[in-house]
């Protein structure tokens, strides 16, 4: 019986025993999490300057080769193509034919319209003669002299559609396309022939309007053709007034490289690239501190050993720098690494 109570009382004690361990070691790993609890996690980060300087800029866009004159020859009556005189590579000139339509039915028009105007005008003549003898009225010969101004005024129309059905070109150039077959039936209006002017060739190019407002006609630049790796010597020729509907203005920049004659064609892709002002005293960051990128550009600041997330305005882009309008102030300081690991209010370690 008393070794019966011992071993009771051992495995109460054991009991006892091992909930104690269990509260206690339930107890240390609270204590550790409140601990760890209380302890801020501080991002490293690195700070520079808002500095002011004179910024040289360059402005480089993509853009396609044309040629400065460039047409296309829309056939002005319609009609069966019977004959092609010229192909694609053709040099022409100014009113060169380029291929004639089926004129059989206007000739035969053309053809009882003067015979028309012959009979009218022979009426005419003998009731003349008719009135001065008092056998007829003036009447009748004024109606007789406007059916000769009409029939005339047909025939003057038909002769210019004859000769329209002779396609020609309306500049001297290259014959860069050609959209018509012999036996082709094409309409008033429909696009046959393209003729370029390849003497002088331009690219048209985008500029915003940060860019636009510094452009000046004459400003000299360099296109660049990809396929011939060769750059050519180009001035600003023109210069767009309104914006089109992505927000940019049109420009052309003429080729003026007498290298370039005979070398260049339309098509060919390629870059224009010159000079604008210097900016100066522009207040400027390093484009890696955007947080978002130039589209909606924002940066962190460091107030009071947190990071705080502010929008600023941009004045444009130059290379690696981006050039503050608004936002920011000269010295201020800005996060340059880490701001990848920031949020809104997150404490910060500065390193050197």
């Amino acid at each position: 019986m008393k070794k019966t109570l011992t071993i009771v009382v051992s495995v109460v004690a054991l009991i006892v025993g091992l909930f104690a361990l269990l509260n206690y070691n339930k107890n240390r790993k609270m204590a550790e999490m409140a601990k760890r609890q209380n302890i801020v996690m501080e991002v490293p980060v690195k700070l520079l300057s808002v500095e002011q300087r004179n910024l040289d800029r360059r402005v480089k866009i993509n853009g396609v080769l044309s040629a400065k004159r460039q047409v296309t020859i829309l056939a002005e009556t319609a009609g069966q193509v019977q004959r092609i005189y010229r192909e694609v590579g053709d040099e022409v000139q100014n009113g060169a034919s380029l291929a004639l339509v089926d004129a059989s039915v206007i000739s035969t028009q053309l053809e009882t319209a003067r015979a028309s105007l012959a009979n009218n005008q022979r009426d005419l003549a003998r009731f003349q003669n008719l009135a001065q003898s008092g056998a007829a009225t003036q009447q009748t010969v004024d109606q007789l002299t406007l059916a000769v101004e009409a029939a005339n005024a047909n025939v003057v129309a038909l002769q210019k559609q004859v000769s329209n059905t002779t396609i020609r070109s309306p500049q001297r150039g290259v014959i860069v396309r050609r959209m018509v077959e012999v036996g082709s039936v094409v309409g008033g209006g429909a696009p046959t022939f393209m003729v370029a002017d390849l003497s002088e060739m331009i690219m048209k190019v985008g500029l915003t309007e940060m860019e636009i407002v510094h452009v000046r006609q004459g400003m000299p630049a360099t296109i660049r053709i990809d396929a011939l790796s060769k750059d050519f010597a180009a001035v600003i020729h023109t210069i767009g007034i309104a914006a089109d509907m992505s927000g940019r203005y049109s420009i052309d920049v003429l080729i003026t490289d007498p290298e370039a004659k005979g070398v260049l064609r339309p098509d060919l892709s390629g870059s224009v690239s010159f000079d604008l002002p210097a900016m100066e005293n522009a207040l400027v960051i390093p484009r890696e501190a955007l947080v978002d990128g130039v589209k909606d550009p924002k940066v962190y600041v460091i107030e009071n050993g947190k990071a705080i997330m502010r929008r600023i305005v941009l004045n444009g882009v130059e290379g690696t720098s981006a050039i503050v309008q608004g936002g920011l102030s000269l010295g201020e300081q800005v996060v340059l690494t880490g701001h990848q690991n920031l949020y809104e209010n997150a404490a910060v370690r500065i390193l050197q």
